[in-house]
This record gives C-alpha cells, sequence and structure tokens, in this order.
C-alpha cells in the first residue's frame, strides 16, 4: 500500500467536500507534513490529501496547506480559511471565490 503522497492513479477521485449556499468550498483534508514533495491529491477514504514540505510546527503546515489550496482553487489565499483541524492531520477548509477545480476533486456536492 503506498503513502498518501505517492504519484495519484486514474480512478481515484471521490466527493471530499460541499459547496455551500454563498457558493463557498469546504473541503476536508488529510494533510502529510515534512513530505519529500509538495503535492495536492488523490482523494482518499473522502479526503483530498495534501502533501506539504513544511513541518507541523508553529502553524508553518497550516499556512503552507492554505497557500496550496489557493493555488489549486485559483483564489488569493486570503480566500482559504482553516475551519478546523489547526494540530491534527485532518482538516477542513472552507475556499471564497474558486475559479477552478484541481484534477483531483471531482463531485463537490451542491447542497448547502
Amino acid at each position: 500500500m503506498g503513502s498518501s503522497c505517492s504519484k495519484p492513479r486514474s480512478g481515484g477521485r471521490l466527493n471530499c467536500g460541499r459547496r455551500d449556499a454563498d457558493g463557498s468550498i469546504v473541503i476536508d483534508t488529510r494533510v502529510k507534513a515534512r513530505s519529500s514533495r509538495l503535492a495536492i491529491g488523490p482523494v482518499q477514504n473522502g479526503k483530498l490529501s495534501l502533501c506539504l514540505t513544511a513541518p507541523p510546527v508553529d502553524g508553518e503546515a497550516n499556512r503552507q496547506a492554505g497557500k496550496l489550496l489557493a493555488a489549486a482553487f485559483g483564489v488569493a489565499p486570503s480566500r482559504v480559511e482553516l475551519l478546523r483541524g489547526r494540530t491534527s492531520r485532518e482538516k477542513y477548509f472552507r475556499i471564497r471565490g474558486a475559479t477552478r477545480m484541481p484534477a483531483a476533486v471531482h463531485g463537490i456536492d451542491d447542497t448547502p
């Protein structure tokens, strides 16, 4: 069984979030800090995998996760908010005004 930061395989896309009434996206993630590479995806067990090179110290990994999601969804980092999981590997982010959807993600639930 490979690590969550291995290269994405085709067919690994699952619903990993929802779209709120205001159009923002709330996405469930699982973070691997101190990874050898910076990467997003695949979705595993309903959570988008984020591989981060930053250590989980003083919020560095959280900041890098926010920047990575901002780039992937085509928004400014200030439009990404960590809702839950500041000290956990499992984190929930709100993304406001997304202009694109990463290839690793599909089927965002439109039910608020």
